[in-house]
């Protein structure tokens, strides 16, 4: 729900719930972890202009990549500008979540996003 506030757009959560449930069904069957949407990558996705199915795989594959050889290029990028980055999204996401949403809910939904 958040990500279609977030979005301007309408998704049917059952059909989300379903998905989720059979990809982490199927992922049960050969032992991995479990899947959830990552709320900040999809809005950055969502922000930067992405869409379709070619923009998809490439970020899944450079996903890929960096979670093999992420640890070894994380060294090399400074303290400083990780923290910077983790304090905007972190800004940016309160915003949107309290301040934006202001008047949208009523007072006892508008209590659970707080």
């Amino acid at each position: 729900p958040a990500f279609a506030v977030s979005s301007d757009v309408d998704v049917e959560i059952n059909a989300e719930l379903v998905a989720h449930g059979y990809s982490n069904g199927i992922v049960g069957l050969f032992g991995g972890l479990q899947n959830y949407m990552a709320y900040t990558q999809s809005i950055i996705y969502y922000k930067s202009g992405g869409n379709g199915r070619a923009s998809s795989l490439a970020v899944a594959g450079l996903t890929s990549v960096l979670f093999f050889f992420g640890p070894s290029v994380a060294s090399y990028m400074p303290r400083c500008m990780a923290g910077t980055l983790l304090l905007h999204c972190g800004i940016d996401l309160f915003l949107e979540g309290v301040y934006d949403s202001y008047g949208k809910y009523d007072y006892l939904e508008y209590a659970g996003i707080w």
